[in-house]
């Protein structure tokens, strides 16, 4: 007979691999190519371009993705006329919401490339997009790689944050067991115990990513 313990832990499991995980990943498969748009457009010497890509990162770095969240589910379906599933809402709030932080990370790493680099592949007869495609962005995304999973993490544990818009994810999950249950501290310490493993596990993951990656600037 399984222990109600490790019962419990998998009713914890399922949804937060099934939901969470899954939400994360997407968002940052949607957000990623957003934010490289859109941080090259912040470096623009245009103003009809850059402006609108700074009040966007600006707005939303300003505000909370609980709003965010609620905006996707409630005014999103009267903006496009289509309902949206509560699922879909979360995933739309949080890619919006990443391609802000994003956007800062690859406008930073392309701003550590020297400029030597960019002159160099104009001279070649490279235009000023071919030359940020194909020389620029990838140099950058090397050096960022820490800091974007890093941000990456962190939109994980914004991950449980749909859980207000009823997503059944796993705080939705561990709100319903505890209902049934009456047993808030050994539930909840359990969810807390789970984000802790996990993100711990990836951040030293990441620590060891970034040590290297500073080992193989250094060199370079």
């Amino acid at each position: 007979m399984i222990p109600p313990i490790l019962s419990t832990l998998a009713a914890l499991l399922l949804p937060l691999l099934r939901i969470n995980v899954v939400i994360t990943l997407t968002a940052i498969a949607a957000a990623l190519p957003i934010a490289c748009l859109f941080a090259a457009a912040r470096l623009s010497p245009w103003r009809m371009i850059h402006a609108p890509a700074t009040a966007y990162v600006n707005v939303l770095r300003s505000s909370p993705l609980v709003m965010i969240m609620f905006w996707a589910y409630t005014i999103g379906p009267i903006v496009t006329g289509h309902p949206n599933s509560a699922y879909i809402s979360a995933v739309l709030a949080l890619s919006a919401f990443e391609v802000a932080y994003f956007t800062e990370i690859v406008r930073a790493g392309l701003q550590s490339v020297a400029a030597g680099q960019r002159n160099a592949a104009l001279a070649t007869g490279l235009t000023r997009g071919q030359a940020m495609r194909l020389i620029l962005l990838p140099q950058a995304l090397r050096r960022m790689l820490p800091s974007l999973l890093t941000q990456s993490l962190i939109a994980f544990q914004d991950s449980t944050i749909a859980s207000i818009i009823s997503v059944p994810d796993v705080m939705q999950t561990t709100n319903v067991i505890n209902a049934r249950e009456q047993d808030p501290v050994t539930l909840y310490a359990m969810l807390a115990g789970l984000f802790f493993v996990i993100c711990y596990a990836l951040s030293r993951t990441i620590r060891h990513l970034e040590q290297r990656t500073q080992r193989q600037m250094a060199l370079a």
